[in-house]
């Protein structure tokens, strides 16, 4: 059984849209253990790594599939916001300009693991504080990394995107179904 080892609406919908079988159970591994020390990729990396390991304990016999999603925008990571203000913050540093997101996965098993990251540049819009405080006050940003969704309200919000649609939404779809096989974890046929 694939166990989905994240609390996100989002990854969710995704593996349900590929038809895969799975059962959702949030790791309760606490990101803040892991420090930021300049590198991305390992920071995401590191943090999707550990949430498996934290569900394979409860989960042996299970293949576990975890990730993380951060922005980085001038040497800065962003996460999920803490407060409405930490929101603005984020959104204000985002504003008219690029930025990347990284999303680290991480597949494992008793006999195997699998932990990579994907990338995508995202270009904001320029955007009043109106338009800002408007888009906060629905509230989308608030569980988001980066403070917005690319698919939701926040696509207005976006000039454009380089790179996979779906690593921007937390689950580089393509590459973990491909992975998964290795695991044997398929679609199911509809």
């Amino acid at each position: 059984m694939l166990i989905l080892g994240s609390g996100s609406a989002r990854r969710k919908e995704l593996l349900e849209s590929a038809s895969i079988d799975f059962l959702l159970v949030p790791s309760d591994y606490n990101e803040s253990q892991v420090a930021f020390e300049g590198d991305t990729l390992k920071y995401v990396e590191t943090i999707a790594e550990n949430k498996a390991k934290a569900l394979l304990h409860k989960y042996p016999l299970d293949v576990i599939l975890t990730a993380d999603t951060v922005v980085e925008v001038d040497g800065e990571i962003l996460g999920k916001p803490k407060d409405i203000e930490d929101a603005q913050k984020m959104l204000q540093l985002l504003n008219d300009k690029t930025h990347h997101v990284y999303t680290g996965v991480c597949i494992v098993s008793k006999d195997k693991k699998e932990v990579f990251v994907e990338s995508a540049s995202v270009t904001f819009n320029k955007l009043s504080t109106l338009d800002i405080e408007s888009y906060i006050q629905t509230k989308e940003p608030m569980d988001k990394a980066g403070a917005y969704a690319i698919k939701g309200i926040g696509a207005k919000l976006i000039k454009q995107y380089d790179g996979d649609f779906h690593t921007i939404m937390g689950l580089p779809l393509k590459l973990v179904l491909e992975k998964l096989k290795d695991f044997n974890i398929v679609p199911k046929l509809k």
